[in-house]
């Protein structure tokens, strides 16, 4: 029942209506639960995760990226996770650039859904983001019977839509 990621694209400064602006066509994570692990009881949780995206193109001079991230949800193994997520991500020319936005994670994936871009690079974008978390691996089965889940894994894509 992996959880909290989120991810972002080189967004050029302006562009024509829809077309596109930019995007990343790969890149992982990981996710940490700060406070606990998840378990078969609802509660919320903090989840910590780090990243890095690859195959970034619409901006030069942007070719990849890193990001931190911080997804405060409610959670339970049958919901992974429901909730506000903040993203900072550092680019490969030095720029940053701050996400946010509601992302509910459930057990069906890939996880798709949109943050605004709050400020620094592509400030007043959104961005369509794709993530696949690991989902019911043996250890995940496990952790949620047991003392819960706290780290997991997964991989995403990512676009400006508008």
């Amino acid at each position: 029942m992996a959880l909290s990621a989120g991810v972002a694209v080189a967004a050029a400064p302006t562009a024509a209506a829809n077309s596109p602006i930019g995007s990343c066509y790969g890149g992982d994570f990981r996710w940490t639960a700060v406070d606990g692990g998840i378990t078969m009881t609802p509660q919320l949780l903090t989840f910590a995760s780090v990243g890095r995206l690859w195959g970034c193109e619409g901006v030069s001079g942007i070719t990849h990226g890193k990001f931190t991230g911080v997804h405060v949800a409610w959670s339970d193994c049958m919901h992974p996770a429901d909730g506000p997520l903040t993203v900072d991500i550092i680019w490969s020319n030095g720029a940053t650039s701050k996400l946010e936005g509601p992302w509910p994670v459930g057990m069906m994936q890939p996880t798709v859904g949109q943050l605004q871009v709050m400020n620094g690079m592509g400030e007043g974008s959104r961005v369509k983001v794709n993530a696949w978390y690991e989902m019911m691996t043996p250890e995940q089965i496990n952790g949620c019977m047991a003392q819960g889940i706290s780290t997991g894994v997964g991989r995403m894509t990512a676009e400006i839509v508008a």
